[in-house]
């Protein structure tokens, strides 16, 4: 990356990293005029293009009952609370951008820092029986390790975590709230 580019980025992950309002990011250039202070526009924009990943936009309800996706793929309204998915210039009302997931994994790992910093588990953990300092103290995990992968009923040679490389993935969907609005999610 450039200096352009790196000063770009340091500015964008300031305010991203530090929850900065934005009003108070558009006062930078005022308060340091000699710095090149982009716009958070830019740093977005720049962000999302040097990371290579790109966004999968789904329509979705204004009011975030569903998104017009799957069995509402097709549907002009909300099957919920009846919203319609389009304005009358015929323009989604709202819109629900995903970053995929395994474009994001590859990135991890394509990233030495990253990925050796995602070793841990199998380089420098020690587990202390009963002491919980970490997620691999966890009573799950710890049942798994051992145990052969079993995926859709086939078993497999390979245990649970044999690879220093391997991840565990957790995934949350209690109180899962994508916008803004998080009453209604």
């Amino acid at each position: 990356l450039d200096d352009e580019d790196l000063a770009t980025l340091r500015a964008y992950a300031l305010k991203t990293e530090t929850h900065m309002p934005f009003s108070t990011y558009t006062k930078l250039p005022y308060a340091f005029p000699d710095a090149h202070i982009p716009t958070t526009d830019r740093g977005k924009s720049r962000a999302a293009f040097l990371s290579g990943l790109k966004p999968e936009v789904y329509d979705c309800c204004e009011n975030s009952c569903c998104a017009f996706v799957g069995p509402h793929a097709e549907r002009e309204q909300c099957p919920y609370c009846k919203s319609p998915r389009y304005n009358e210039d015929g323009f989604p009302v709202k819109e629900f951008s995903y970053l995929p997931l395994i474009p994001r994994l590859k990135g991890f790992n394509a990233s030495l820092p990253q990925a050796t910093a995602m070793c841990y588990r199998g380089h420098e953990h020690q587990h202390i029986p009963g002491q919980m300092n970490d997620v691999f103290d966890a009573k799950v995990y710890r049942s798994k390790l051992g145990q052969s992968v079993t995926t859709a009923g086939k078993k497999y040679k390979h245990t649970y975590f044999s690879d220093t490389r391997d991840i565990a993935l957790g995934l949350s969907t209690d109180s899962f709230a994508p916008f803004r609005r998080r009453k209604q999610t």
